[in-house]
């Protein structure tokens, strides 16, 4: 077996305390990636390391003030929820991608999160609470094109037949710390999970229900379910199988089973697993007003892409001098994106099902103009959905 150097693990432990990235993920569960593991053979495998600052060009007065700085209106987080919204199995399912490209599309990452609060200590027991938490997560490749979707299964487990019927496949590990990345190949014929998908077994996941277990999804959690015989507690049990080798895997989820004795009267397991899908995709025709005598353009956005964003990394000026302020500067002018002004707005003539749902305080400031959006509080895809978006940019100038 290959073990890893401890020169290489030394730096990783420094890579992972200094690069903390501070970028949102709509398609992940977040957090600030530190460390990516090119995962491959046993023999090959080398770590690939993001460079952490040096100590030279480490300005720690700067990181410092930096640290101290309150948090801009723009660069608040934003709910994934609540940009995308309800989501439904079979939009998404136009998503999922060939087993071909699932083979190869998987990767991890090792990613460390901030202090749990005491509110979260109850969910979260695995964490220590005021303590900083490193863990590993199975991420797409290509992130620019494709996003980890997240779905439940329940599995009805008979007292007679404790096992999941369940086909793995190791893609990636080999390692002696049992790390790696598994996947599902099919389900065996008769089994309790092919039972449960032919029975219609509903998602216990509120966002994405009435999926099935399919090639290449990987079991990111089990969650067992017990019914004591003769009492009404309920006991539940839970694992984590993220990033592991089929091994580790295995050992996990039968040591779940192997609970199951003459004392429960009924048993289930709730499977948390992670589906690649290509990234749905959009297209905003642009028309411009008539004075700057351009053409109309279209760009190409993905579900859960920033509007505004958008149109300036696209070159696409937002530019409106006479935009009221709404935060009780005497001046005009632009916001930098923290809904305060108006200087984004554009207006919808199409496709207004597929922005972000507006907030109160977006609709006070444009209630005199139905039409209008701030470009800066909407998002793409709203639904996880494809189609065309028409705006009309500077609608103060038509």
């Amino acid at each position: 077996m290959y073990s890893m150097p401890t020169e290489v693990k030394l730096l990783a432990a420094l890579c992972m305390i200094l690069c903390i990235s501070n970028t949102l993920d709509l398609f992940s569960n977040g957090g600030g990636t530190t460390v990516v593991y090119a995962f491959s053979s046993p023999v090959t495998y080398q770590p690939r390391l993001l460079t952490p600052p040096t100590h030279d060009a480490f300005d720690a007065r700067q990181y410092r003030s930096t640290k101290k700085c309150k948090t801009k209106l723009h660069e608040q987080p934003v709910k994934r929820k609540e940009i995308l919204g309800p989501i439904s199995a079979s939009t998404v399912a136009k998503y999922n991608l060939p087993p071909d490209v699932i083979a190869e599309g998987w990767s991890a990452q090792i990613v460390q999160r901030a202090a749990t609060t005491i509110d979260n200590q109850s969910r979260e027991s695995d964490r220590v609470l005021g303590k900083a938490t490193t863990e590993i997560q199975v991420i797409p490749k290509n992130p620019q094109d494709h996003y980890a979707g997240t779905v439940r299964v329940a599995v009805p487990i008979p007292l007679d037949s404790p096992g999941l019927g369940i086909e793995l496949l190791e893609i990636e590990g080999g390692r002696e710390d049992g790390l790696g990345i598994t996947i599902v190949t099919g389900l065996v014929p008769g089994g309790n999970a092919e039972k449960a998908v032919a029975m219609g077994q509903q998602q216990l996941d509120t966002i994405m229900d009435g999926e099935t277990i399919m090639y290449g999804d990987t079991i990111v959690s089990a969650e067992m379910i017990l019914q004591q015989r003769g009492s009404a507690n309920t006991d539940i049990r839970s694992i984590k199988t993220e990033c592991l080798g089929y091994d580790s895997t295995m050992d996990a989820l039968r040591g779940m089973l192997s609970s199951i004795d003459n004392s429960i009267q009924e048993a289930s397991i709730v499977l948390t697993l992670k589906r690649l899908r290509r990234r749905p995709n959009l297209f905003v025709k642009i028309y411009y007003p008539p004075e700057q005598d351009e053409p109309p353009e279209t760009i190409q956005l993905q579900a859960g892409d920033n509007l505004r964003m958008a149109l300036l990394q696209k070159g696409i000026k937002l530019n409106d001098p006479l935009a009221q302020r709404y935060d009780g500067k005497s001046y005009s002018g632009n916001c930098g994106g923290g809904s305060l002004c108006r200087t984004c707005a554009v207006n919808v003539l199409r496709g207004t099902e597929l922005l972000s749902q507006p907030k109160d305080n977006e609709k006070k400031m444009i209630d005199d103009s139905p039409r209008w959006r701030l470009s800066c509080k909407s998002w793409v895809g709203y639904g996880m959905k494809e189609g065309e978006i028409v705006i009309q940019v500077n609608p103060r100038q038509w």
